[in-house]
């Protein structure tokens, strides 16, 4: 074939590809997919919801208990800065009421048998008691002598569950190893303070 020809078959494919490509695109304008697309936010729908309920109010508790008074504080006493409470005038014997009756009696905490070890295991700290009790009493189930032990916090009060005690503090990592590798807890071995 001669070169020419070649050279014009060449171009003639290339303009022919070229319009192929940019004629739908001149003729339609442009697509969607460049052009950005703009949604609506959909309306929220109408919920109806029923008409409010009035609950009953708790029962009322007893009344508690007067708190104890502050001592009084003689006139002299406060001339002279030296604060000495007076002493508080006895009731007379008609003005003594009866305690009134305890709602419910205070469960006392469990407290371990007396023996002399000296190393405990601390699996948990709860800020329930119903959550320590039950987990003192699974531990209880499977043969673990667990106790519950009451202590203050900025809250209110904590309850630690304490696995033990144990003579030697290698005998408490062991039985802490056992505890974690059968209840997946992870406890910490320490000295009994009582």
């Amino acid at each position: 074939m001669d070169q020419k020809l070649k050279q014009r078959l060449v171009g003639a494919v290339v303009l022919i590809s070229l319009a192929v490509i940019f004629i739908p695109i001149i003729l339609e304008g442009p697509d969607d997919e460049w052009s950005p697309r703009v949604q609506e936010i959909p309306v929220p729908p109408q919920i109806e919801y029923p008409a409010e309920v009035e609950l009953p109010l708790p029962a009322e508790s007893p009344p508690e208990a007067p708190a104890a008074q502050e001592p009084a504080v003689s006139p002299v006493a406060k001339e002279t800065g030296t604060l000495r409470p007076e002493p508080a005038p006895a009731p007379a014997p008609d003005e003594v009421k009866p305690p009134a009756p305890a709602a419910k009696p205070a469960t006392p905490v469990a407290k371990p048998a007396a023996t002399s070890g000296s190393w405990i295991i601390q699996v948990g700290s709860f800020s329930q008691k119903l959550n320590a009790s039950g987990l003192r009493d699974r531990l209880n189930k499977t043969g673990y002598k667990s106790y519950l032990q009451e202590t203050p916090s900025g809250n209110g009060k904590t309850w630690r569950v304490l696995v033990g005690p144990y003579e030697t503090r290698t005998a408490a990592e062991e039985q802490r190893d056992r505890i974690k590798r059968e209840h997946h807890l992870k406890g910490m071995v320490t000295q009994s303070r009582e």
